[in-house]
């Protein structure tokens, strides 16, 4: 979630910034875990190469920013993002 106005790219989780593009490279495959007590259908699953997002929101907005293009602004120094440009960039927009 956005604070200040912005969303600092310092907020996204190492196994986010590594399983996302992974993820839309090379499909993921997710054993479940056995210390979970509920029934589960299956031990685990693996899907196909997927479009990756990071969903950021601001007060009752949902930005989907496809994962390549925050990588993008990473790499050019940025270190966060504003709501304008989240608007911008978004692939999708939810509003509740």
């Amino acid at each position: 979630m956005a604070r200040e106005g912005k969303f600092y790219f310092r907020n996204i989780e190492t196994n986010q910034d590594e399983g996302l593009p992974a993820l839309e490279a090379e499909g993921l495959v997710w054993k479940l875990s056995d210390e979970d007590s509920r029934k589960k259908p299956c031990d685990g699953f693996c899907t196909p190469p997927l479009p990756a997002y990071l969903v950021i929101k601001f007060k009752r907005k949902y930005y989907f920013i496809e994962y390549e293009k925050i990588t993008a602004l990473k790499e050019s120094g940025d270190k966060s993002i504003d709501e304008e440009s989240c608007a911008e960039l978004c692939t999708k927009l939810l509003t509740v």
